[in-house]
């Protein structure tokens, strides 16, 4: 049978890999504290399950509109105005099966083979999968940590080419947790859309931020930049409910209606059921929003404090936003015998600690992992302990 080269060429996710590989583990019978997956560990507000069950008993059972249910639609309108001042009609949002499809839809609709896409390092893994799937070209332009993870003006300028069709900004960053403050996003968005480069806008951690001011979407800097951005959000992230898979595209219309199409023949149209729980996770109470992000708020500070005490890793950028901790590993790479990077290291650590960690280079951040703080403080503190441990025998 032959297979695509586009399919042969393609790696699997390598933190969906990881995190698989470690629970594997885990469910074997060993003893593994498992901070590697973007999914937190709270349970989805309650009355968002009550709304799930009721549309199993109640609702209906037949297919729906592609983009989704015109109440949940209106919903998103009212939800987005809201959060965000972002005003769009219901003609102009899309729900998926997940903010991944969100975004696959959204670069299938622009992007042609041998086309150009600017992606911000440290990126997301399936950035450049997406790309690359699609037949285009990643121009990959790095945040130092020394800049706080965050890439200047003056790097986006460079990267601009007469190919490029759009930028992915991912705001607050996975894996980084860094944010763009409303100033860095504006001068950001100009530079596009002074050059007519469409802005793919990945935010389903808009709601998770710890410092650095209001939050700011490339699509309501100004009413060019919303001609010319597409919003990439989610709610498995703000609501606690990553497996019933559903995200949402927002945009301008044209842009919108093709990835109606696109979708209606890859798809159709996202669970009823996730549908029901999106309505109901945007029109209730939000205070579980808040309490989330303050939980996730504590365990960032014990992250930063307990790790800070351990040699041989250090925290260069304290995360702003999002769950995610990269954690510089040099000197162990140095340390360890035949270490050849960050990967050597997460698997040394996932043998010697017993703590599955994402390597860093796998975000195009090598000599750090990724530690995900969206787990239990109870879990923590084990990590940490176990790390000590471990490090410890190295005698750094």
């Amino acid at each position: 049978m032959h297979i695509s080269n586009r399919l042969n060429s393609l790696k699997p996710s390598a933190t969906v890999a990881f995190t698989e590989k470690a629970r594997t583990l885990k469910q074997a019978g060993h003893d593994l504290i498992v901070l590697a997956a973007g999914e937190p560990d709270f349970a989805p507000p309650r009355h968002v399950r009550e709304a799930v069950a009721r549309e199993a008993f109640e609702g209906v059972t037949r297919y729906g509109p592609t983009p989704g249910s015109l109440e949940a639609r209106e919903a998103l309108v009212e939800y987005l105005e809201r959060t965000k001042g972002l005003h769009v009609s219901a003609n102009q949002v899309i729900f998926s099966n997940g903010a991944k499809q969100a975004l696959f839809n959204a670069l299938a609709a622009l992007i042609d083979p041998g086309d150009e896409v600017i992606v911000l390092a440290p990126y997301w893994v399936t950035y450049t999968a997406q790309v690359e799937l699609l037949g285009g070209i990643g121009r990959i332009v790095v945040g130092e940590s020394s800049r706080g993870f965050k890439v200047t003006p003056e790097q986006i300028r460079e990267a601009l080419t007469p190919k490029t069709r759009c930028i992915i900004f991912n705001n607050p960053s996975n894996p980084s947790g860094a944010f763009y403050t409303a100033d860095e996003v504006r001068e950001l968005t100009e530079i596009c859309v002074g050059a007519e480069c469409a802005i793919v806008s990945d935010e389903v951690y808009d709601m998770i931020i710890y410092e650095g001011g209001p939050y700011l979407s490339p699509a309501v800097v100004s009413d060019k930049a919303g001609e010319l951005t597409a919003v990439v959000g989610g709610f498995s992230k703000t609501y606690a409910m990553p497996g019933w898979r559903i995200g949402y595209l927002a945009g301008p219309e044209p842009w919108i209606k093709k990835v109606i199409a696109f979708q209606g023949q890859a798809t159709h149209h996202p669970s009823a059921l996730s549908q029901a729980a999106a309505l109901a996770a945007m029109t209730g109470d939000q205070q579980v929003v808040e309490e989330m992000r303050q939980e996730f708020r504590k365990r960032r500070d014990f992250l930063l404090d307990a790790i800070s005490g351990i040699p041989g890793l250090s925290v260069e950028v304290p995360p702003q936003g999002a769950f995610y901790l990269l954690v510089g590993v040099t000197e162990l790479v140095e340390a360890l015998p035949d270490a050849d990077g960050s990967n050597d290291v997460s698997l040394w650590l996932l043998e010697e600690a017993k703590v599955a960690l994402v390597p860093g280079d796998v975000f195009g951040a090598e000599g750090f992992v990724r530690v995900s703080y969206a787990a239990s403080m109870e879990d923590l503190e084990r990590a940490v302990q176990r790390l000590e441990e471990a490090v410890g025998k190295l005698g750094l």
